[in-house]
């Protein structure tokens, strides 16, 4: 597992270094970022997944094509709700970003729950019961936010979780969820193989994102977002494919 987490978390600094300078690099540019000297091909080679473009110098599959794949639109989705178990548990915040084209629409709400969270979830959210009394209930919440998911690729770390709340809230108003499903954890798994953890903490260590103090929708949505978009060049490598169909 050590060995895969440093791996990718080397790899994960190559692809910043080229983004930073915006061009190809040579490998001796490359090992250099690592802080390496003298030779350093039998390094920096081994490292190159499937983001990464090897010629004469080093580049991005992401400078050659996008993401979100052309004519896919895609929605990033997260809830918070007061615990593990729906029917019982009630949503409290849902956010999502829909990405199609050049078009980037986020939306985030809080959501009045029939009962306050309990401590142990003020702790992890940072939501306090105080700011879910004026929030809207979860319908005219939905009522807004189910427009942004038509059409569109569904992508959730952990699917089934957010889904088994979100489904029957939906059907209840009388809305189906007919989306295809992405779920970012499968592509992960694909991706980062040999590592031990796969929640959005431990990929976010993996990929140096910085560290948060609580769990918020939104910021779990740009972070699920910014794990797929690795996950993306690297699954594809060169083939451009429908998010869709990479997650089936």
């Amino acid at each position: 597992m050590e060995d895969a987490f440093l791996r990718y978390r080397l790899a994960t600094r190559l692809a910043r270094t080229l983004r930073e300078a915006a061009r190809p690099l040579p490998l001796p540019a490359l090992g250099e970022a690592l802080g390496l000297r003298g030779p350093v091909e039998r390094v920096v080679r081994p490292l190159l997944d499937g983001r990464f473009v090897l010629e004469r110098e080093v580049g991005l599959w992401e400078w050659r094509y996008p993401f979100p794949p052309k004519g896919e639109a895609v929605v990033v989705l997260d809830l918070e709700t007061t615990g593990l178990a729906p029917g019982l548990n009630e949503i409290i915040e849902v956010a999502l970003v829909r990405l199609e084209g050049e078009k980037r629409i986020p939306f985030q709400s809080l959501v009045r729950p029939e009962r306050p969270p309990s401590p142990f979830i003020e702790r992890l959210t940072g939501i306090r019961a105080g700011m879910l009394e004026e929030a809207p209930p979860l319908e005219a919440v939905l009522e807004r936010a189910y427009p942004l998911l038509s059409g569109a690729t569904l992508v959730v770390h952990n699917a089934a979780f957010d889904l088994s709340f979100l489904r029957p809230a939906l059907e209840g108003m009388g809305y189906r969820l007919e989306n295809p499903v992405v779920d970012s954890v499968r592509l992960a798994r694909r991706a980062f193989r040999g590592l031990k953890r796969y929640g959005l903490d431990a990929l976010s260590e993996v990929l140096e994102f910085p560290k948060r103090e609580v769990h918020r929708a939104l910021d779990d949505v740009e972070r699920t977002l910014a794990v797929v978009y690795e996950v993306y060049y690297m699954l594809t490598s060169g083939s451009p494919r429908p998010l869709e169909d990479l997650g089936r």
